[in-house]
């Protein structure tokens, strides 16, 4: 097995994010390249907008990216060549008027009919203004991560090899380019579970690790994690787009979703389910199948986690949830021996009473969940040498996303310990509310309570591996006697005369 980078590195090329320039530019760079005369129609046209409605326009109109990003964001139907945007909250006027490519055409004032023109509310026009900005701050931090040509591979290098030495700040900037990428990721996610999963099959048949071993298992670890790190850029932004493709091949999906928890890390499973939270509906027909006809426990304890968070998340899924979980008790007597034993080591009562409160009252269930997280940062970070400002006195003073980073980031055994499902389903609330960077700690933390890898953290996931695939022994077969050799059985006899005949 190969320890050069992996060949998807080479197809990223030279592609680089744009840089953040001033909006003064922008906007005198676009009215100039406008032949038009749109934008001076437009501007005339703004004395029909007044306050805080002409200033929301002149902040579009001065920074273009902004409109055109709202407008790339939204879904707009091929058959709407403009838009009309709401300046105002109750959406009744005056409206900016513009082409589905950003182009500044008219405005309209309060109580003007917009026609057949795609509106865009006004509360709708706020979120994917502030998400822009958001976006903008990304890219910020990709520019000081790596500078101002922050190339792709740099960027997505430093994911894909660190391991667990990926910081929030790393992952933010990471982010900035996820939804020009989601296919990518997407592709990359598969490709590193294809990697692990062989790679797994030749590490789980050596019996012993010497140091000339140590490169292979540390690339082993690294790309291990970078599946996790790839679950949550891949499904950062859901299913747009590409609702139908993840529909049509959902089985595949989870099937490679389960081969990486055959290790029994909790962590990873967190960030599946919170993946498949995140990909909502077109995932829920094969969730059903998997959670009352799984094949092996790892596919249940995915289907149930990912079925709680979806129905936590999506509120229209809640109902086909809960009806889901009722259907366990008539499908469990068709378990086979592996889901069969993992779930009788469980409290069933109490996990599927636990999943149905997290649905059922999110709220209270989020809040019981916040006291139990900071209970086990506080205990776990307990012996660390931290900072003062790290020193808490009480587990009531460890910040809550602190608390929560901890807790998906530890790496406990669910298949060795199933009562640990429990836990998983109190922090769903959490799951279906977190984003990506949640998981991961602020590099001013993460440096005081991080560990160097060691060999001993693969051939831990390699030992869990090979206990599920089970170890194949050498089967000794027994040399038969010749027909006239003395029988074994130490009777004197001739073989052909004693046991040969039995």
């Amino acid at each position: 097995m190969s320890t050069d980078k992996p060949k998807m590195f080479e197809s990223l090329g030279d592609f680089t994010v744009t840089a953040v320039s001033d909006s003064t530019d922008r906007s005198a760079r676009y009215r100039a390249e406008d032949q038009d005369g749109h934008a001076i129609h437009f501007l005339k046209r703004l004395d029909r907008a007044s306050g805080t409605q002409e200033e929301l326009a002149l902040q579009l109109y001065n920074d273009p990216e902004v409109l055109r990003f709202v407008l790339h964001s939204i879904a707009i139907p091929e058959e709407f060549d403009r838009v009309a945007v709401s300046l105002h909250e109750a959406d009744k006027g005056p409206y900016l008027v513009a082409s589905r490519k950003g182009r500044f055409v008219t405005c309209l004032g309060e109580g003007m009919k917009i026609g057949d023109l795609y509106l865009i509310n006004h509360s709708r026009l706020l979120n994917h203004m502030e998400k822009n900005e958001e976006y903008r701050r990304r890219r910020k931090l990709a520019t000081s991560l790596v500078g101002e040509k922050h190339q792709l591979k740099k960027l997505f290098m430093r994911i894909a090899s660190k391991g667990e030495d990926v910081t929030r700040e790393e992952m933010l900037a990471v982010s900035a380019m996820q939804p020009a990428l989601k296919l990518f990721f997407f592709d990359m996610l598969y490709e590193f579970i294809s990697n692990i999963t062989d790679s797994s099959r030749v590490l789980v048949r050596r019996k012993r690790f010497s140091k000339k071993d140590r490169p292979l298992l540390k690339k082993h670890y690294e790309e291990y994690r970078a599946v996790g790190h790839l679950a949550l850029l891949a499904s950062m932004s859901g299913p747009s787009g590409i609702e139908g493709t993840v529909a049509d091949n959902a089985g595949d999906l989870l099937h490679s979703l389960v081969l990486p928890l055959f290790t029994g890390d909790m962590s990873m499973l967190l960030r599946f389910a919170w993946f498949i939270g995140k990909m909502g509906k077109p995932l829920l027909p094969e969730l059903k199948r998997k959670f009352l006809e799984p094949k092996l426990h790892e596919e249940w304890a995915l289907a149930l986690m990912g079925l709680v968070v979806m129905g936590v998340r999506h509120g229209k899924t809640r109902g086909k949830v809960l009806e889901i979980l009722r259907g366990l008790a008539d499908a469990l007597k068709n378990f086979g021996y592996d889901t069969a034993d993992f779930i009788l080591k469980l409290d069933l009562k109490d996990t599927i009473t636990m999943a149905v409160t997290a649905l059922m009252e999110p709220d209270k269930a989020y809040k019981r969940s916040v006291t139990s997280a900071k209970r086990l940062c506080f205990e776990a970070h307990k012996g660390c040498k931290l900072p003062a400002l790290y020193m808490w006195e009480k587990e009531a003073d460890v910040p809550e996303d602190l608390a929560f980073t901890s807790v998906v980031n530890v790496h406990f055994n669910f298949s060795e310990h199933p009562e640990l499902l429990n836990m998983c389903i109190a922090f769903a609330p959490w799951l279906a509310r977190c984003d990506a960077e949640d998981f991961y700690y602020p590099h001013d933390y993460y440096r005081h309570v991080s560990r160097p890898w060691q060999p001993e953290d693969t051939i831990a996931l390699i030992d869990q591996d090979r206990a599920k695939r089970g170890e194949r022994k050498p089967v000794k077969v027994e040399r038969t006697p010749n027909r006239n050799d003395p029988c074994p059985c130490g009777s004197g006899k001739k073989y052909k005369r004693c046991c040969l005949l039995k």
